[in-house]
């Protein structure tokens, strides 16, 4: 994975300095690296990213059956479909991305490997743009059908690929028939790896082998409840053992269950709390896949308290749905669920419950987004489903005709997906937080800024829904994909608003000057905002901001000086914004806490503002830019931890005395062509681990080769140029350690 992202920024270097259009960048620039298109239900995650190291023996077994499967090309054989069929939470999608990870598959198919996410909706329409999306790497927006499909065979024409098609319901053949015309195209030896709950499903696709998952055995399932628990048998006395192994029995062999169990008892060593799961009457039910619900069941009862009001409110969010940890954090605390009895940061103490919910297993599959390194997460649809089965009716997923007048009143989170119906005040009476993806949903005039929705999320869907926005506790607001030149001035009047984030909403060009009236607000997010030109000069009246946020905004040209007002800021990131020329001038003011300064890929800046302080800041990012020179204040911030100067072609020189950051970790200058040595006393940033480049030169104030001995902690890659200047009088009889 390393080297593919290395590649990616080598791309995306070359892409920045060559042209300045935003929709070049965006159109080069793997669509694997999009979060909130994912969340459109059309692009994937990879199947190559991370996998955790497989923990059950009998899987490892299964994979290498099917792998063989995969890779045999018999004379003459047409078929090329290999089902795994499995109950859900089997493991059939982790085993798929175990297999996708093989070495001798990955060459087998020279890294040609795809995946889409079926579903149990089976929409031809939608399966053509996931296609498209996983084998062209661009977004399926505005691109007909047709142009899709010829894409489509002409990317997959003469090679030999592997697609898994994961999670598959739907039992048409003919259905599947007209699918498959568009795959057709590749070279003898590709495959399809699908996987399903259903028999008929991979019967309907004609499979030419088809793997039932088999459940685990009694010692299997014990030994894996002792790796999720993290218990060692031997540290647990007898009755503990013959109680765990009891509660491991009832969940039939089910992965799922069973690490679900292990992790809420992880930190659990009480004989009555085992007792009590064993003995749980929920356990009363026939069908395997009633005991694997019982599992989880009992896994939330035995939550703590603070966490399940938290997880609960992921039913809002349809299923496979990419949770951002740092936006769910948000809406938690739009929410109060957050307890501040200690009075610590909320952020903080949001990450650890939701690292809580991870360590259960409710949340999995993470993976990072490239450019701000934040956390994305999923959710299993059998953990979904029992979101739902909690909140019952107080979660609402369709319109007023097919729900009863006595459900309406309960109705706390409303989540609605391509819906075209007119959302009535007594539904909307006792709404707290609102999810809208496509459609043409209306809202009802007589709903008014009385009701108390704290969290609002927007996607896809038409401007006209901004009317909401009106509600005075809205703590939460996320617009995404959305065309709209103004925002509404009403969201001045959501005094309470704490986080909005704007995501790839064309034509917005500024911001109302009345955001300052948002004296709460924590977090702004700008991404791919083509047209957005400028913050207002209010926006320094948002003293409570910590986080501002802007990405891949085309036409950004200048920064206003009122940020320098902003004295709780903790994170700054302008980042691929290449008319930014300069910040600024004096950013001293109050910036007393920033913690991150990224301004990368910021292509037109080449230089810094001459006076800078800041004595908390940890890391300052400038990759891809046309700085030239590095002010001299760097070498005065003791508290840098990482500075990234990658592909900063413009870069001559590094500053004098940058040896006294003695906290400096990370040092990237690979593709820094244009220095020409590595300043005196470098060897003293004895924590270095990362560094990409070392130029060698031999005047009196460089640096010589032999600082390097002293970087012991140095790891990765490492080009060394000058090599000439070695020949200096000054390596004579002495060795390089």
């Amino acid at each position: 994975m390393a080297y593919k992202v290395k590649g990616i920024k080598v791309r995306f270097a070359a892409i920045v300095k060559q042209r300045s259009d935003i929709n070049t960048i965006l159109h080069n620039l793997p669509l694997d690296y999009y979060v909130m298109s994912r969340n459109r239900g059309t692009a994937e995650l990879s199947l190559l990213s991370s996998v955790e190291e497989s923990k059950i023996p009998r899987r490892d077994k299964e994979k290498d059956e099917i792998i063989c499967k995969i890779v045999e090309c018999s004379a003459g054989d047409n078929g090329w479909i290999v089902s795994i069929v499995g109950l859900g939470g089997s493991g059939k999608t982790t085993l798929a991305k175990h297999i996708c990870h093989d070495n001798k598959v990955k060459q087998h198919f020279n890294d040609t490997i795809f995946r889409i996410h079926v579903s149990q909706e089976f929409h031809m329409e939608k399966l053509i743009s996931k296609l498209f999306e996983a084998i062209t790497k661009q977004k399926s927006d505005n691109h007909a059908r047709q142009h899709m499909v010829e894409k489509i065979s002409k990317k997959l024409s003469g090679k030999k690929f592997l697609l898994v098609l994961d999670d598959a319901w739907h039992e048409d053949k003919d259905d599947w028939e007209q699918f498959m015309l568009h795959i057709n195209s590749g070279a003898p030896g590709s495959k399809i790896l699908l996987t399903t709950r259903n028999q008929k499903v991979a019967s309907a696709v004609k499979s030419t082998h088809i793997f039932h998952l088999t459940f685990l055995s009694d010692s299997e399932s014990w030994n894996l409840f002792l790796q999720c628990s993290g218990w060692a048998e031997e540290d647990l006395g007898s009755e503990f053992i013959w109680v765990g192994k009891e509660i491991v029995k009832r969940c039939g062999g089910v992965p799922l269950a069973i690490k679900t169990l292990g992790s809420v008892l992880h930190d659990k060593k009480d004989i009555n709390t085992w007792k009590a799961i064993k003995e749980s009457n929920l356990w009363n039910v026939e069908s395997i896949n009633e005991r694997v619900f019982a599992s989880l069941k009992l896994s939330y009862f035995h939550l703590a308290d603070n966490l399940k009001q938290c997880f609960t409110f992921c039913s809002i969010f349809p299923k496979g749905y990419k949770i951002i940890k740092s936006h769910l954090i948000a809406q938690w605390i739009a929410h109060g669920f957050i307890n501040l009895m200690n009075k610590g940061d909320p952020e903080d103490i949001g990450s650890d419950y939701f690292d809580s919910l991870v360590k259960v297993g409710f949340l999995q599959d993470s993976f990072q987004i490239w450019y701000n390194d934040q956390l994305v997460y999923k959710m299993h649809d059998l953990i979904h489903d029992l979101t739902q089965l909690v909140l019952q009716d107080e979660l609402v997923t369709s319109v007023p005709n097919t729900i009863t007048t006595n459900c309406t009143p309960r109705c706390r989170y409303l989540s609605l997906t391509s819906s075209a119906e007119k959302v009535n005040k007594s539904l909307f009476d006792k709404v707290r937080a609102l999810y809208v993806y496509g459609g043409d949903t209306s809202f009802d005039k007589s709903i008014k800024s009385s009701f108390y929705i704290c969290s609002v999320i927007l996607q896809s869907t038409v401007v006209g829904q901004f009317s909401i926005l009106k509600s005075e506790y809205l703590g939460y607001l996320e617009i995404c994909h959305i065309s709209f030149t103004e925002f509404p001035e009403a969201i001045s009047g959501c005094w309470n608003l704490q986080a909005l984030h704007v995501m790839y909403c064309g034509g917005l060009m500024r911001l109302p000057e009345s955001i300052g009236k948002l004296k709460r607000l924590r977090t702004l997010e700008l991404l791919i905002c083509n047209d957005f030109e400028s913050l207002p000069q209010s926006i320094g009246d948002c003293r409570e901001l910590q986080s501002l946020q802007l990405y891949f905004c085309a036409n950004l040209r200048e920064i206003p000086n009122s940020i320098c007002r902003l004295e709780n800021l903790k994170v700054l990131h302008i980042a691929a914004s290449p008319a930014v020329q300069q910040l600024p001038s004096k950013l001293v003011g109050e910036l007393s806490n920033l913690q991150t300064l990224n301004l990368s890929g910021c292509s037109n800046l080449k230089d810094l503002p001459s006076a800078f302080a800041c004595c908390r800041l940890c890391n300052l990012v400038l990759s891809n830019t046309n700085i030239t020179v590095l002010p001299q204040w760097i070498t005065l911030i003791g508290t840098l931890e990482c500075i990234e100067l990658e592909y900063c072609t413009e870069l001559a020189e590094l500053p004098t005395d940058i040896g006294n950051l003695e906290k400096l970790e990370v040092l990237n200058i690979q593709g820094c062509w244009r220095l020409c040595g590595m300043p005196l006393g470098f060897g003293q940033l004895i924590r270095l681990r990362s560094l990409g480049l070392f130029v060698v030169r031999c005047g009196e104030n460089d640096a010589s080769i032999l600082e390097l001995e002293n970087l012991d902690m140095l790891c990765g890659h490492l080009e060394i140029t000058n090599l000439r200047y070695l020949r200096d009088p000054r390596y004579t009889g002495r060795r390089l350690a």
